[in-house]
């Protein structure tokens, strides 16, 4: 008999971001992301933060220890009032801090799945089997008509279909903006999930872009979430016996803030509906 060969893979393993300052980016990032649903993080969640960046430990076990702690907070208590918005800001920091991705539907459903997947209220990685509406402010309790629930999977095939035919080049510009722009907007007005919408489509699109090796102005997520949701909902809406039309303009804005580095002043941008006779009420 011969001797026996090592093999060698040319593969390497690819590991987690250990990077402090991109950590504490991802975590700022995830914080700023609750913000679309209401929510806000408790002083618990910046200890642990802490002891990430100061390199303590990795974000997996930062997961763990935010679970654990609430598995033994008693029912009832206040500091509960933050679990969903601390769960969900560690686990899309340790989605970040990954690096595998793929364009398709069924990422969509990996990522809802990985944020909420203790909480059965969501249906965790499950597409909605019913259809759905939403109270919005800024439509003033009139709601976005979200996708029939039937339809969710071709619909979201048809998003990235076409979206697969796109071609990005740098610097942005306003022309690629509104493309990309179209696939938010479209997968965000399919509204797939029961709950957890927008969050999960803004990691999708944060990691997306990340896969395309863009690098993303981050500020506007974190500290615009909820204008960035209002956004979605008016350039999904349409109510022609008002006079209102879908206005995607608001979310392009948003979008060149975030990848064309412009500085639009969008907390001076009134996203209220107003009717054809100029009324607020509708």
């Amino acid at each position: 008999m011969g001797e026996e060969t090592e093999w060698v893979s040319e593969y390497k393993t690819l590991l987690p971001n250990d990077d402090p300052e991109t950590r504490r980016e991802y975590w700022e990032l995830a914080k700023g992301l609750q913000k679309a649903d209401g929510l806000s993080t408790s002083e618990y969640l910046e200890t642990i933060i802490a002891d990430t960046i100061n390199g303590d430990y990795d974000t997996a076990e930062a997961v763990a220890r935010v679970g654990k702690y609430y598995d033994e907070l008693p029912e009832g208590a206040s500091e509960r009032e933050s679990e969903e918005a601390d769960k969900v800001s560690a686990r899309i920091t340790e989605y970040l801090e990954k690096e595998g991705f793929k364009f398709a539907p069924v990422q969509l459903k990996l990522i809802h799945r990985d944020l909420f997947q203790d909480m059965p209220e969501f249906s965790p990685g499950q597409y909605r089997r019913k259809n759905i509406y939403k109270n919005e402010d800024v439509l003033h309790g009139d709601t976005v008509r979200y996708a029939n629930w039937e339809d969710i999977e071709e619909l979201l095939a048809y998003d990235f279909n076409e979206e697969s035919k796109s071609v990005y080049a740098l610097p942005f510009t306003s022309a690629q903006v509104k493309t990309l722009a179209r696939l938010v907007s479209g997968v965000w007005e399919t509204h797939p999930f029961y709950e957890g919408n927008t969050r999960t489509v803004s990691t999708f699109l944060i990691t997306y872009l990340k896969s395309l090796g863009v690098e993303i102005n981050n500020d506007p997520f974190k500290e615009q979430t909820l204008w960035f949701r209002n956004a979605l909902v008016r350039a999904n809406y349409n109510n022609v016996a008002e006079g209102i039309r879908s206005e995607p303009r608001y979310l392009e804005l948003f979008l060149e803030n975030t990848l064309m580095n412009t500085t639009h002043n969008l907390q001076s941008i009134d996203l209220t509906a107003k009717s054809r006779q100029g009324r607020r009420s509708l």
